[in-house]
């Protein structure tokens, strides 16, 4: 049993000192999951709501399958759920001067993406979810598990009651048949 999964265990055994090391082990490869749909910006307050939920559902994680495969998708609904809140409230213009925060505050290095950095995070990451929709189901659902919710090859392929080699197939043409619908989306923008 991996060390992610003994901490869910105690966790959901309430056990307040397992979050810590949880957060501790699996936090740098949730921000790095989330950042693939959300500026970084935004990924702390998503990150605190994460483990939030974490914390209140930690029973809900079935024992089956790994924890940080649970956490991903948990991960994924909230970038998912933040874009949908935000896609008809980011405004073209720049805000107010009071409403950007002081870089000073954050950190020499800290940049504060701007309303069309935003924009153009959101309409790709609507063109890739369009492209998706697309897919047949089960080259869809074979994404969702293995590249959304991180199950490795060998749990996604029991789950979906098929060979790997199957699974491995599906992936193959579901990314071939995403590249080519992006690049076409693209040529087209040109």
């Amino acid at each position: 049993m991996s060390s992610a999964a003994e901490l869910m265990q105690r966790l959901q055994h309430g056990d307040h000192q397992a979050l810590a090391p949880l957060v501790e082990e699996c936090e740098a490869v949730l921000r790095r999951h989330l950042e693939r749909y959300i500026p970084p910006a935004d990924a702390d307050d998503l990150l605190q709501e994460l483990w939030l939920r974490v914390w209140q559902r930690a029973g809900q994680w079935d024992g089956r399958g790994r924890p940080l495969a649970w956490m991903l998708a948990i991960a994924t609904n909230l970038a998912l759920n933040h874009l949908r809140r935000g896609r008809d409230l980011v405004p073209l213009e720049a805000a107010p001067d009071e409403e950007i925060p002081d870089v000073a505050t954050l950190g020499l290095d800290a940049t504060v993406p701007g309303p069309e950095e935003q924009a153009i995070w959101r309409a790709r990451l609507g063109r890739v979810w369009e492209a998706v929709s697309q897919l047949p189901a089960e080259k869809q659902e074979a994404l969702r598990l293995v590249r959304v919710q991180g199950y490795k090859l060998e749990e996604a392929a029991r789950l979906l009651q098929i060979p790997v080699g199957t699974l491995k197939s599906r992936l193959h043409h579901a990314h071939r048949l995403l590249m080519e619908t992006l690049e076409e989306d693209a040529d087209e923008r040109l």
